[in-house]
């Protein structure tokens, strides 16, 4: 009798998560399954970092937001008091986080086997994994590493405009720099003026994928 090859579907935790965007607005699962085409999830602690890679993190993150790439980013907070959360969540990017007592977060911490922070975990929005390592994505590939994640499906999610998604992230992107500063002026997404392409990313400092 041969062997039984058993394949345990992943497990669809997204479904029973409380997220919460900057506003401290509930995510609904629906509008991450219809405008998501990977999530990102952040393990780490106020005021860690690895050589700088998380910041950057924030800025290609944020880059990647205005060109329509379908990525999400979650906090998962790794800290041992509500006030260091609140305060690594506040200088984190524009993006969505797991409250301080949610009852997921140790669970994820067991389920992905995260060890150490700052630790990324890339997934589909079905659970599916897609790396467990994207720190070293990240060192390995600079911004190119966020287009290895996102599947030959990603162009099909629905088109949007962070103009028009002032209610989902906020106003405040800090970490944007697609767009040359003309001015020492802090410039709004209305008043740029240029073309966006992920190209214009600034990452000298980066390995190219090719």
């Amino acid at each position: 009798m041969e062997p039984i090859d058993f394949q345990l579907m992943p497990y669809k935790w997204l479904n029973e998560a409380a997220i919460f965007n900057k506003n401290d607005e509930k995510i609904p699962i629906e509008w991450l399954e219809t405008n998501a085409d990977v999530i990102v999830l952040l393990f780490t602690t106020y005021g860690v970092d690895k050589d700088g890679i998380i910041e950057k993190f924030y800025e290609i993150y944020e880059n990647v937001k205005f060109v329509n790439l379908p990525i999400e980013v979650i906090f998962v907070t790794m800290d041992e008091t509500e006030e260091d959360f609140n305060r690594a969540y506040e200088s984190q990017a524009n993006w969505f986080t797991l409250k301080f007592s949610d009852p997921l977060v140790p669970m994820l911490k067991y389920m992905y086997e995260i060890t150490c922070v700052p630790s990324l975990v890339v997934i589909k929005v079905d659970g599916t994994i897609i790396t467990k390592h994207g720190i070293l994505d990240l060192e390995t590939y600079g911004k190119n590493a966020v287009i290895t994640w996102v599947s030959r499906t990603a162009a099909i999610k629905n088109h949007r405009k962070l103009s028009k998604e002032v209610n989902m992230y906020g106003e405040k992107w800090k970490y944007m720099n697609l767009v040359p500063k003309t001015t020492s002026k802090p410039e709004t997404l209305s008043t740029k003026k240029y073309q966006r392409k992920f190209s214009y990313m600034n990452d000298g400092d980066s390995k190219s994928s090719a």
